[in-house]
């Protein structure tokens, strides 16, 4: 009998303890394959690299109306890159997942929390190699901010949104498990909410009540924090860790009691 460490145990297989690590690793694996297969090479490069298009058509754009001269530090892609890639870890991470029954019933040893986690994992994996290798473009090109001079500022801010991101993607599954499109929906309302997460904008430079409204989103306080990392001057007078962490911690909790509600349904 052939051994594999992602082969992951069907129905007719006897009774045992799930290798779990075994099948996240194989969930992780296979779908992060299927979901650029069914693309055209081409398309699925864009879809991958999405984040890093669309910091470049802000910037574009922004360089176009405004000139080179950016809202902060040295470069207009580099203010603009580190405000997009900590929203679009939350963005794409609390999308959630719905378990399709075909593969609940393929894989036996699978359950439905699983594919969410392992989406979750493909999501995290995704961005994170992007953002490196994007601030890493941009050092080579000679941008040397882009080397963080306080990292665990940016792990701080990665794993606050990391929080945020999976607690909502426990409500948005949960929601899916009733309304199977709400995930197409929530994909599209959450787009408008990059204008008001202070990703192209400095929230403390910001007039009022722009400026409130802005210190209201809890990731308007992740993207400050994370450009903590970048900018040892950034102004962030508005960043507030306290009201951050009552929102992790409120959003997770809000999510096991949805997704719980969810299971027992």
């Amino acid at each position: 009998m052939a051994h594999s460490s992602i082969v992951l145990p069907v129905a007719p297989s006897k009774q045992r303890a799930r290798p779990w690590l075994t099948i996240m690793t194989a969930l992780i694996v296979r779908d992060f394959w299927v979901r650029f297969r069914k693309y055209h090479p081409a398309l699925g490069v864009i879809l991958f690299i999405e984040p890093v298009i669309l910091v470049a058509m802000i910037a574009g754009l922004r360089i176009y109306l405004f000139g080179k001269e950016p809202s902060f530090g040295p470069s207009v892609l580099l203010f603009m890159g580190t405000g997009v890639f900590p929203f679009y870890i939350f963005r794409r991470c609390a999308r959630g997942v719905r378990a399709p029954k075909s593969r609940a019933k393929e894989y036996y040893f699978v359950k439905p929390f699983d594919f969410l986690l392992s989406r979750f994992f493909i999501y995290q994996i995704q961005n994170f190699m992007l953002m490196v290798l994007f601030f890493s473009a941009l050092y080579v090109y000679g941008i040397r901010e882009a080397m963080p001079w306080a990292p665990e500022n940016c792990l701080l801010s990665l794993t606050a949104v990391g929080f945020l991101a999976f607690g909502m993607a426990l409500v948005n599954s949960t929601i899916q498990s009733y309304f199977p499109g709400w995930g197409t929906i929530y994909g599209f309302l959450s787009r408008p909410m990059m204008m008001f997460s202070g990703a192209f904008k400095t929230v403390d430079l910001t007039p009022e009540p722009l400026r409130t409204i802005y210190s209201w989103n809890p990731l308007s306080h992740v993207i400050e924090l994370f450009r903590l990392g970048f900018y040892p001057n950034y102004p962030h007078a508005s960043f507030d860790a306290i009201y951050l962490t009552k929102w992790c911690v409120g959003i997770i909790f809000v999510g096991i009691l949805f997704y719980n509600n969810k299971a027992k349904d």
